[in-house]
């Protein structure tokens, strides 16, 4: 095959790659059309899917990483709330995974259903946002049912304690998958999850003592069966324009990818503090370590030459040697491969490659190549603070908030020291980046990019 066939054949490879997900389609906007359904009006409707989609990093309450609480740190108050929003379970934390096991709609999960809608009538109209807190963890039990998986991103650096982390179940992709939350390979517990969802709006206490008038769960029922097939942002916003939810910003930062135009719409809903500026202000971090961090991802976020970027920032020696000329470009061409993945703005588009612990081969960096060279292809931030979710560690002192939380293991028996950076991004609200450095004669040298899904 030439190399023109060979790069069409790879793009091709890429965009049909399927990704649908229990992300904002189903927490923001299917929860908004339910509730119209159900009879509560625009403003009210929109109130509950807000609140319902903070809790995917929308708060800084919601903002509890994985790789922060069970990997890095050992944070139970973390682990705790990561459980609570999104793995609704019975057991304890600490605790081994099979003792926390998640059931769809399962007594943990209605409890928190219930308590949302036990509340005296003269507050209903307050606490629709708690209303929408509610049911996405209601909704969460049906995408994360099952044992919850350990990830295993950079097993020669960190550990990931399996009593604290939760991750997807392996049955539904494991840690590294957004599986768990593709509606289309589950459209039984789609329907299962929107009809729970309903059945609670319906028991809502009416607002400002109007009665609703809901439509029957039979008269709602078949119009789903759209919206679990929908596979892309495109096929998504017609059917919920078709609906009549003629906004569509929710829909930014799932991992289904763009479809038939590109997706630039953006979502206001978030409530996040802004961060004053990229650059990390870490307690207890070595300055040297801290100041490569803080140049690698200024340069990571501002520019489209990432080939320029792993050679500033790649790997250059080895044991105290110099790599093999072919080894050095190998490693530097990988890098600065994985920089271009995580910074391309349609991530549904790449996600199985993206989260393959495995070198990229040839043809999936073509592939890439040729999706970089569209119009529009990549996140862009202005000023680069925008790139990052802003990340606030629990420890004995206080801290500020950080683009990036860095954690360094120690060097026993003269191994060199290394370190991970990891960090949430604007256009991947589902998932964790981090960036692995050595210190290798002195000198920090990036040496591979991580990812694990989040939530």
């Amino acid at each position: 095959m030439n190399p023109i066939r060979l790069l069409l054949a790879a793009a091709t490879l890429l965009s049909c790659a399927i990704a649908q997900a229990f992300e904002s389609d189903v927490h923001y906007g299917l929860t908004q059309w339910l509730a119209l359904k159900a009879g509560f009006d625009q403003q009210a409707a929109q109130t509950i899917a807000t609140g319902n989609q903070r809790v995917d990093s929308g708060d800084m309450q919601f903002i509890d990483p994985v790789l922060m609480y069970a990997c890095l740190q050992t944070d139970d108050a973390g682990a705790r709330r990561a459980g609570e929003h999104h793995y609704p379970s019975s057991g304890a934390i600490p605790a081994a995974p099979e003792l926390r096991a998640v059931a769809p709609g399962g007594e943990a999960a209605n409890n928190v259903g219930q308590s949302a809608i036990n509340i005296p009538p003269t507050q209903a109209r307050f606490r629709l946002l708690k209303l929408g807190e509610a049911l996405h963890v209601l909704q969460d039990s049906w995408s994360h049912q099952g044992t919850p998986d350990t990830p295993k991103p950079a097993e020669s650096l960190l550990s990931c304690d399996a009593t604290r982390a939760w991750a997807h179940p392996k049955a539904r992709g494991g840690w590294n998958s957004h599986k768990a939350d593709l509606t289309l390979h589950w459209p039984a517990d789609t329907v299962a999850m929107a009809k729970a969802t309903y059945d609670v709006l319906l028991q809502y206490p009416p607002l400002s003592d109007v009665k609703r008038t809901p439509r029957s769960w039979a008269d709602v029922r078949p119009a789903l069966d759209r919206f679990i097939m929908a596979s892309t942002k495109a096929e998504k916003s017609k059917w919920f324009v078709t609906q009549g939810i003629g906004d569509v910003s929710f829909l930014e930062g799932t991992s289904l990818q763009d479809g038939a135009q590109p997706f630039a719409q953006q979502w206001p809903g978030r409530k996040l503090p802004p961060l004053a500026s990229p650059q990390s202000r870490q307690h207890g971090v070595d300055a040297d370590l801290l100041d490569f961090y803080n140049r690698f991802f200024a340069r990571w976020m501002s520019g489209l030459d990432f080939a320029a970027v792993a050679s500033e920032f790649g790997r250059e020696t080895q044991g105290g040697k110099r790599v093999g000329a072919g080894g050095e470009l190998a490693a530097k061409a990988e890098l600065a491969a994985r920089l271009k993945l995580w910074r391309l703005r349609d991530h549904g588009r790449v996600a199985e490659i993206a989260h393959s612990i495995q070198p990229l081969t040839a043809r999936q960096r073509l592939a890439l190549d040729a999706i970089a060279n569209e119009p529009d292809a990549f996140a862009r931030y202005e000023p680069i603070a925008d790139a990052f979710f802003p990340l606030l560690p629990r420890g004995k002192d206080a801290s500020p908030l950080l683009p990036f939380f860095v954690g360094v293991t120690a060097a026993p028996n003269e191994k060199r020291p290394q370190a991970i950076a990891v960090a949430k991004f604007r256009h991947l609200p589902y998932d964790m980046v981090g960036v692995i450095a050595e210190k290798i004669d002195g000198r920090w040298s990036v040496t591979s990019v991580v990812s694990t899904v989040d939530h």
